[in-house]
């Protein structure tokens, strides 16, 4: 029993050092091939193929643009037109200010340059739009909205006639503004676009508040501080003999109900923003 007990175990001793034979020289073969390696290259995509004119089509005027795309008609016809600056016959297209008497009164003098601004609108760009003219008309002179339709046709008058680019618009927007009780940024941005030229539109709603104690609406003083920053070289004495004294003497006056609060913030505020 013992005997048969020992022979068993060296058989199977035996059996499991052949099996481990057998699966090592399996590992260690070479000849098994092993995972490929894949390679992925990156693709670029296929370029848009640029559109061929339709036969006979380049002969009737058409063209190709940059990305490929056909158009009938000439390439200028799809390029917006370009608008120039025009003035009437015998306009000023820039300032040329007359020269000044060292000896002259500022303020006279600053009242004089003002004046030059008001009569040469063109000096400082735009366009002279017959559109603007019929626009004019039939927004001048400002008055409140009668309803609501009404209100809504003034709006859009004004958007279009401040699209014509036209300096002339300065005495309607700021008449509304004023008067008519319309206000909006697109006005304060046509303001500004015209310049110097506004000015003379503005100033008399400063002075006539100051005059008569009256309301002085937020657009007059606003309007005055951004375009007395961005135009001080042109406006010279303006700003500084005329503006600024009068802005000074609201900023100044204790009785608030005077000038109806907040008009000595407001004065203060573009004082400030003129470097006063």
């Amino acid at each position: 029993m013992l005997k048969n007990l020992l022979s068993n175990r060296i058989f199977i001793g035996i059996l499991v050092l052949l099996i481990c034979g057998v699966v090592s020289v399996y590992f260690l073969r070479t000849d098994i091939p092993e995972e490929p390696i894949k390679i992925y290259t990156p693709v670029e995509p296929m370029p848009k193929p640029k559109t061929e004119a339709p036969i006979g089509e380049t002969e009737r005027g058409g063209h190709v643009h940059e990305d490929g795309t056909w158009h009938e008609g000439a390439h200028e016809a799809h390029a917006p037109p370009a608008v120039p600056n025009t003035a009437p016959s015998g306009a000023a297209t820039t300032p040329d200010f007359p020269s000044v008497d060292p000896n002259e009164d500022p303020v006279e003098a600053a009242y004089k340059r003002l004046e030059y601004i008001k009569n040469n609108p063109y000096a400082w760009g735009g366009v002279h739009s017959e559109r603007a003219t019929q626009l004019i008309a039939e927004l001048m002179p400002p008055t409140l909205p009668r309803d609501e339709g009404h209100g809504e046709e003034v709006i859009f008058q004004i958007l279009e006639l401040i699209e014509q680019n036209d300096p002339r618009a300065a005495e309607v927007l700021i008449g509304h503004m004023c008067e008519g009780g319309t206000v909006g940024q697109p006005m304060d941005d046509g303001l500004d676009a015209i310049g110097p030229p506004a000015v003379p539109y503005i100033l008399p709603y400063l002075e006539r508040g100051v005059a008569e104690g009256g309301r002085i609406r937020a657009a007059v003083f606003y309007s005055l501080g951004r375009l007395g920053a961005l135009y001080r070289d042109d406006l010279g004495g303006i700003v500084d003999h005329i503006i600024i004294p009068k802005l000074a003497v609201i900023a100044a006056d204790e009785d608030a109900e005077f000038y109806r609060y907040p008009a000595q913030r407001r004065a203060n505020e573009v004082l400030t923003q003129l470097g006063q």
